[in-house]
C-alpha cells in the first residue's frame, strides 16, 4: 500500500474531496454540488446533515478509485466556506439550519453589535470592522429568532469543523476560520472573552483553538462505514477554503499576493503582522490566521468579478471567440481589470507593504486578456497558477502534516 492524503472541500457551490500522494500529486478526484436551499432575500440555507451526505459521497468514491491504484489513506483534513456555522446540541446533532455566509438577513445584528459592542474595540481585538456575515452576526441572529434551537445548542462549529466532527467525534477549530467569526482575538490567537462577554454570546459555545494541519482525531468505526476510509487515519485541521488555497500555491510569504478570479474576485495578501490601530479594517479590508503557523494576511473582495464578464457573454448569446472580438467585452474586461487594481492598490497602501508577487488563480485566470491587461495596468508580472482544485490541494497538504504527528 502506498500513502495518499485527502483534502475535503465543503464550498458553495460544490463539495469535493481530493487525493493525493507525498508529493502532491493528484490521485483522486470527485466532486458533487453543495446543497443549498436558496431562499427569496437572496440568501440561502444549509441543512448539515444533508452537506454530511454529500460528504460521505464524495469520500466514498474517491476511497473507491484508491483502492484500484493500491493507495491508503493516511489522513484527511478539511476545508470550507468560511462564516457559516452549526449549531449541534450536547448529542451533536443540528438543532438549525445553517445560515449561508451570504445571507444578508443579519444585517440588523451587525448594526446592533456596531453600537452595543463597538466598532473601534472589534477592530482594536478581532482585526476587523463589525459586519453582517461573520459568525456571531449569525449566531446572534439564532439567539433572536430560534430561541428553543438556541436553548437547545451547546456548540457553534465551522462548516470544516463539522466534517471534522464527524469524522473523529472531536471538537475543534482552527485559527483561520475562528478569524470569522468576529470574536478572535487575532494578534493573540485566543477566543476573545471581551467579545464574546459584551455581545452577551457564551463562551462555552466556541471550540478549543487548534493550529491548522494540527492532529485533531483519528476516524471512528462509524465514519470509516460510512466513508471507505480507514478506522483510525488522522484527521486533521483545515481551514478557510481561500486560505487554504492560499497554502497550496505558495502564498505563504509576506508580500505574496494570491488573485482569485472566480465568479466573485478574492485578493488575498501576506503580511508581516497584525494592524490593530483600525486602520486596515477602516479601508474595508478584513485580516485573518493564515493556515501557515504564525502568519496572517489582509483580504479584500469583489463581490461581482469574473461572473461579470460570463453573465454579459450569456446576455449576448455568443461563444467566447465571438464574445472576446466584441467591443462590449473590451469595456467589460477593463473594467474588471481597472476595479481589482484599484483593491490591489488600496491593500499595498493599506498594509505598507513595498511590493508584491502576483499569483493568479480561478476560472478568470484563464482568460488571457483579462491577466493581459491586469499586467499593464499594475506595470508587474502574473504568473498564472497551473494548480487545479488548490482549496482541496491546501487541505490535503495539512493532512499530510496531521498524518506525521
Amino acid at each position: 500500500m502506498t500513502a495518499a492524503f485527502v483534502g475535503l472541500d465543503l464550498g458553495t457551490t460544490g463539495i469535493k474531496a481530493l487525493a493525493v500522494d507525498v508529493d502532491n500529486r493528484q490521485l483522486a478526484l470527485a466532486t458533487r454540488p453543495t446543497p443549498t436551499h436558496r431562499l427569496p432575500n437572496g440568501g440561502g440555507e444549509y441543512d448539515a446533515d444533508a452537506l454530511w451526505a454529500t460528504a460521505t459521497e464524495v469520500l466514498r468514491d474517491v476511497t473507491s478509485q484508491l483502492a484500484e491504484t493500491d493507495h491508503q489513506v493516511l489522513g484527511i483534513a478539511t476545508a470550507s466556506m468560511a462564516e457559516a456555522g452549526v449549531l449541534i446540541d450536547g448529542g451533536g446533532r443540528p438543532v438549525a439550519p445553517v445560515i449561508s455566509w451570504f445571507d444578508p438577513r443579519t444585517e440588523p445584528e451587525a448594526q446592533w453589535w456596531t453600537e452595543a459592542v463597538g466598532a473601534e474595540r472589534t477592530k482594536r481585538i478581532a482585526a476587523v470592522r463589525p459586519r453582517a456575515l461573520f459568525g456571531a452576526s449569525k449566531m446572534l441572529w439564532t439567539k433572536t429568532n430560534s430561541p428553543a434551537a438556541w436553548a437547545a445548542g451547546r456548540h457553534w462549529l465551522n462548516m470544516a469543523d463539522w466534517a471534522a466532527y464527524r469524522l473523529s467525534g472531536e471538537l475543534a477549530t482552527d485559527h483561520s476560520l475562528a478569524s470569522r467569526t468576529m470574536v478572535l482575538d487575532l494578534a493573540n490567537r485566543r477566543w476573545s472573552d471581551e467579545l464574546i462577554e459584551a455581545s452577551g454570546l457564551d463562551r462555552s459555545m466556541f471550540c478549543p483553538l487548534v493550529e491548522s494541519g494540527q492532529l485533531v482525531g483519528r476516524v471512528t468505526a462509524d465514519a470509516a462505514s460510512q466513508c471507505g476510509l480507514p478506522s483510525g487515519a488522522a484527521v486533521g485541521a483545515g481551514g478557510h477554503d481561500h486560505v487554504c488555497a492560499a497554502l497550496a500555491l505558495g502564498v505563504t510569504e509576506p508580500g505574496t499576493l494570491m488573485d482569485s478570479i472566480g465568479t466573485a474576485e478574492a485578493l488575498f495578501l501576506v503580511t508581516d503582522e497584525v494592524d490593530v490601530s483600525g486602520r486596515v479594517p477602516d479601508a474595508g479590508i478584513s485580516q485573518g490566521a493564515h493556515v501557515e503557523p504564525g502568519q496572517t494576511y489582509a483580504m479584500v473582495g469583489l463581490s461581482n468579478g469574473g461572473g461579470r464578464i460570463d453573465a454579459l457573454r450569456r446576455e449576448m448569446e455568443l461563444d467566447w471567440p465571438t464574445f472576446l472580438e466584441t467591443a462590449e467585452a473590451e469595456e467589460v474586461i477593463e473594467s474588471l481589470a481597472v476595479e481589482g487594481q484599484e483593491r490591489i492598490d488600496a491593500l499595498i497602501t493599506t498594509t505598507r507593504t513595498a511590493d508584491v508577487r502576483h499569483v493568479a488563480t480561478g476560472g478568470g485566470s484563464r482568460n488571457a486578456r483579462l491577466i493581459e491587461r491586469k499586467r499593464e495596468i499594475g506595470d508587474r508580472p502574473i504568473e498564472v497558477s497551473e494548480v487545479n482544485e488548490a482549496t482541496a490541494l491546501g487541505a490535503a497538504m495539512l493532512a499530510r502534516r496531521a498524518s506525521a504527528e
